[in-house]
């Protein structure tokens, strides 16, 4: 699958950003140095932000910040963004992160279909639009389609019980071994026992659960089953990861 994103664990590595500071935004944060405010969007200096790199969403450090645009620490390296487009607050997303077109996986939400709003669920997360499952059907959105669920979401299971989808069995046996992306950055995903465990090329990793079938491949995190990030089986056995592209195997 060439669109979709990760669940919002900590499968993204770090390579480069995609916001490159101009000299306008460097001069602004420095001459408001002085008067910074300590929260803008309801996020303050010093809380843990996700931003968007080159591969997807990272956790940062919030340093300073200027109107909407947020300094941010992110492995080392500091980077300028601007909510909403490049920062968003951990955890989930607020009433005014969802009047600025941010949603979260797993969010339910009404999206329009045709003149019609219908009830559903946020699958795939591709930063300026989102999959939606209703019923047995998917659309992508824009955020301008969307709008949060207006009933309460059914209690959910305190844990995976199960395959995602039916059909779908463990990996196991079936899916084994390294496989590393073929474009920029080391992230590797390494398959062993129906396990998955990613890692960003930085030193985090991310143990998820590997349910497959047919062509495609489920990767879910065990305390989270709504989160979940769906994983193509090219014809020649690569494998096309939402955000990173393809990983090929390089042993096992």
């Amino acid at each position: 699958m060439s669109r979709g994103s990760a669940p919002r664990s900590k499968v993204i590595g770090l390579v480069q950003a995609c916001h490159l500071q101009t000299a306008a935004e460097e001069k602004a944060l420095a001459s408001g140095a002085a008067a910074q405010p300590d929260s803008s969007n309801g996020i303050k200096v010093g809380d843990s932000v996700e931003v968007i790199t080159g591969f997807g969403w990272s956790r940062g450090k919030v340093l300073a910040i200027q109107g909407n645009n947020y300094r941010v620490n992110v492995n080392g390296i500091e980077v300028t963004k601007t909510y909403p487009a490049e920062v968003r607050r951990m955890g989930g997303a607020t009433a005014q992160d969802h009047a600025a077109g941010q949603y979260r996986l797993g969010d339910r939400v009404q999206v329009n279909v045709n003149g019609q709003w219908m009830d559903g669920k946020i699958v795939v997360d591709n930063r300026t639009e989102y999959q939606v499952q209703f019923g047995n059907r998917t659309v992508w959105a824009a955020p301008n389609n969307l709008r949060p669920a207006s009933s309460p979401a059914p209690a959910a299971a305190a844990k995976a019980s199960g395959p995602p989808r039916p059909g779908m069995t463990s990996c196991a046996g079936k899916i084994e071994g390294r496989y590393v992306t073929t474009g920029q950055g080391s992230a590797t995903i390494v398959f062993r026992s129906g396990k998955a465990t990613m890692g960003n090329g930085f030193g985090a990793e991310d143990t998820l659960e590997c349910w497959t079938g047919g062509d495609k491949i489920i990767l879910r995190e065990p305390a989270h089953p709504e989160h979940e990030m769906p994983v193509d089986i090219n014809n020649d056995g690569t494998l096309q990861v939402p955000i990173y592209g393809e990983f090929k195997k390089k042993g096992n």
